[in-house]
């Protein structure tokens, strides 16, 4: 978190700063580092700026540091299976070995979905506490970012939903954004089924700053809480937030 901070320039989102200070970790330490250019997964399908330029980026940064990249941009007719072929080019394999091992791939992911959402749905059918937990994967998962969030839920006994599993027909279309209208049918799927909804952002990004508003706003029938992370933010505080929104889950029985 340090060092990707000293390198970025202060009004870049808090998760592209733990990004830069992956990348930084990394030099050194293996061959390559892959960081794709993904600008887009369809028309209307856009990802955020810093996504589509992390690759620049990370290049003007570490000017020295070996990438393995591809691009993705539907818009252009780079496609994912396009980009896989060029990365299989960069690690010495054929177009066909690269196709092969994409389709296999696609399969293996479709099955992990797939088994992710069955074991998702089969919470709802005991009686436990459940918070659905609505940010981008990349802050959930990330130790500095969300880990310790959803730690804390797993230790009070609470069954954490996440917004970005689970059949994606209610994405609202009207989001510009691709990752938030994605996490828009999250929030439509499983409001009605869950006690409580957090929503968890890093500073100062833009889409989550309209898209959280949104839900804020839509939202009126469940307890929900709203936490902005970034590198200034003390775990105490966090925590102290976290205890007092399952106080209000549960009625104060931990």
């Amino acid at each position: 978190m340090r060092k990707g901070s000293s390198l970025s320039v202060d009004e870049a989102c808090f998760s592209s700063k733990v990004f830069l200070g992956h990348v930084d970790w990394l030099i050194g330490k293996c061959d390559m580092i892959f960081v794709p250019r993904m600008e887009n997964v369809g028309i209307r399908e856009d990802l955020c700026p810093r996504i589509i330029g992390v690759y620049d980026l990370v290049k003007h940064t570490f000017p020295t540091a070996r990438f393995l990249h591809a691009d993705t941009n539907y818009l252009f007719r780079k496609t994912n299976a396009k980009a896989f072929i060029s990365i299989g080019e960069q690690l010495g394999f054929n177009a066909e070995k690269s196709t092969e091992a994409f389709n296999k791939g696609m399969e293996i992911l479709k099955r992990n979905a797939e088994r992710e959402i069955a074991a998702q749905e089969k919470l709802f059918e005991n009686g436990k506490t459940k918070v659905l937990l609505v940010s981008h994967a990349y802050n959930l998962h990330d130790a500095m970012i969300g880990r310790d969030i959803v730690n804390f839920f797993k230790k009070q006994n609470i069954d954490i939903i996440f917004a970005d599993v689970g059949n994606k027909k209610n994405e609202n279309r009207r989001i510009y954004w691709k990752v938030n209208a994605e996490l828009s049918a999250g929030v439509e799927t499983f409001k009605d089924r869950v006690d409580g909804i957090v929503l968890l952002t890093t500073f100062p990004c833009g889409p989550d700053s309209i898209f959280n508003e949104m839900i804020l706003r839509q939202v009126k029938n469940k307890p929900l809480l709203s936490l902005t992370i970034d590198e200034l933010d003390a775990n105490a505080g966090i925590l102290t937030r976290l205890e007092s929104f399952t106080d209000i889950l549960t009625g104060g029985a931990r």
